[in-house]
């Protein structure tokens, strides 16, 4: 069986565009894959909390050396790494907050991207754990950031692939939506273009 696991962060719970388009894009895929297995994350309705001296401490502790402060202080974390070390693929969703990703998916990221867990370091420096993996990334944002000069200021892109590389997730497809705060009009030609590369890529 094939597993699916999905994860969003807009802070919208109505009118997310880049939750939108992930709709999209399962309903397409899930009619390939009738008996997936799929899983979502949502941050916004269930945040992660963000990274402690508790939490550091215990992933820099052996896993046989834990007390049980560390070991309820991973719990989330855990929980997290199985979810997507079960997965086939991996679909995230994340619009653009100035300029970055929201805190909610870089909270996240922090409970999964762990030595030992997800990568490791040997001779050759980071090996990414979770090889083998496809991942779709929908990002969502007001401006057009996808092109020069602005592009200098898209730091969503270049972050997540950075993050899902070093943890050995490098079959990735970005599919973009910018321009979802200049009009209407702008809005339905970006979502359309969005949603036809969807159907080429399905």
């Amino acid at each position: 069986m094939t597993t699916l696991l999905r994860v969003d962060s807009s802070a919208l719970s109505q009118g997310s565009h880049s939750k939108e388009l992930a709709d999209y894009f399962l309903s397409k895929w899930q009619s390939q894959h009738h008996d997936a297995d799929i899983q979502t994350v949502d941050l916004a309705a269930t945040p992660p909390p963000h990274m402690d001296q508790a939490m550091i401490g215990a992933m820099y502790t052996m896993p046989n050396e834990r007390d049980e402060a560390q070991k309820s202080a991973l719990t989330l974390s855990e929980q997290y790494v199985a979810q997507i070390r079960a997965a086939d693929t991996l679909v995230l969703t994340s619009p653009m907050y100035n300029f970055a990703i929201p805190s909610t998916l870089k909270a996240y990221l922090d409970h999964i991207l762990r030595v030992g867990e997800t990568f490791q370091y040997g001779e050759n420096g980071p090996e990414g754990l979770l090889k083998g993996k496809k991942a779709y990334v929908f990002i969502a944002s007001g401006g057009d950031y996808t092109q020069p000069p602005m592009d200098a200021l898209n730091f969503v892109k270049p972050y997540l692939k950075t993050a899902l590389n070093f943890i050995g997730i490098e079959d990735i497809t970005f599919i973009e939506a910018p321009g979802m705060g200049m009009g209407d009009d702008a809005v339905a030609q970006s979502i359309e273009a969005a949603k036809a590369r969807i159907d080429s890529l399905l």
